[in-house]
């Protein structure tokens, strides 16, 4: 299948009795294969364009000829072997931008690091980085958000990377992922990925808490969420008070078992994504109301810009 931006290919084992190739929409076929019961399937080339397909029950597509499908790109360049790329993902495509306001923020950033592959996203206001382990180098390459999404969720085990950089200026480069018996390519996004290291504080005072219990007392809270989604945290002798304020319902705060000291304030959205991917204990280093605040967790860094709230 194909949307011209991203080709997703799949294989399964089949007896072949005569060759042939076809092009169908695929709902009416997953629809009749989930209503069937029947472990095999026969597949049957009718008039050049129509996919018969006998199943128990047997229904008749309307198709067109393959010929008219777009070409499927094969899979080029020499391949990096990465193990734990869903899972990474998993870790940090939250943080990629929600819009193509800015291109470059719409997906994640692809770069080797020694016997690491990093990978990044950000939308501006958040960034989330994690690595994983590579058998060789892959060439910078922001993967677009679709594609980070599909590889996510289709390709659990290990990966084998294909990135080919075109040489026609006017074309962009190629990435072909290949796990779990299927072959996904894309184009890349153009551009250059921000410096976003610099923006990473490198060190900050600690507030240790409960990462589930600061989720339930963001819950409490959001009774009175503000506008702007703001959540203040401020920390001290031992807890942890967490408020909102709203000009007319009120303030609603709830008090937490913390270790540290802060006094800062997140959008509240950005906070509770972090927690969902970290476990247990969860430590927030900040450097004052004005810094970014970090988490690291698992070999994972999750970096969130303050808000400015009166009072």
């Amino acid at each position: 299948g194909t949307d011209l931006e991203a080709t997703l290919t799949a294989s399964c084992k089949a007896n072949v009795s005569r060759q042939g190739a076809v092009a169908v929409l695929p709902k009416t076929l997953e629809a009749f294969l989930k209503a069937v019961t029947a472990d095999t399937v026969t597949l049957s080339l009718v008039n050049g364009k129509s996919l018969k397909v006998e199943a128990g029950a047997t229904t008749t597509i309307e198709g067109f000829e393959a010929k008219e499908f777009p070409d499927v790109p094969g899979v080029r360049g020499k391949p990096v072997v990465v193990t734990g790329l869903s899972n990474g993902l998993k870790q940090i495509s939250y943080a990629m931008a929600k819009d193509d306001n800015r291109p470059v923020l719409a997906g994640v950033y692809f770069h080797s690091n020694g016997g690491n592959l990093v990978l990044a996203a950000s939308d501006g206001l958040r960034l989330a980085e994690t690595k994983v382990k590579a058998k060789g180098r892959v060439e910078a390459t922001i993967v677009p958000a679709k594609a980070a999404q599909l590889v996510e969720k289709l390709m659990p085990g290990k990966v084998a990377i294909h990135r080919v950089k075109e040489t026609a200026p006017d074309k962009r480069p190629t990435i072909s992922f290949v796990g779990d018996g299927l072959v996904l390519t894309v184009m890349a996004i153009q551009g250059t990925f921000p410096n976003y290291e610099q923006v990473i504080p490198k060190n900050g005072s600690p507030l240790t808490v409960d990462g589930k219990a600061l989720q339930n007392a963001l819950n409490t809270v959001s009774i009175t969420l503000p506008d702007n989604n703001a959540v203040r945290l401020r920390a001290g002798r031992g807890k942890l008070i967490v408020s909102t304020k709203h000009e007319e319902k009120g303030e609603t705060e709830a008090k937490v078992p913390a270790k540290g000291k802060a006094m800062i304030a997140f959008d509240i959205r950005f906070l509770k994504d972090v927690l969902t991917k970290v476990t247990g204990p969860v430590t927030l280093r900040t450097k004052g109301a004005q810094s970014p605040g970090v988490v690291k967790q698992n070999g994972t860094i999750h970096v969130i810009m303050p808000i400015f709230v009166e009072g």
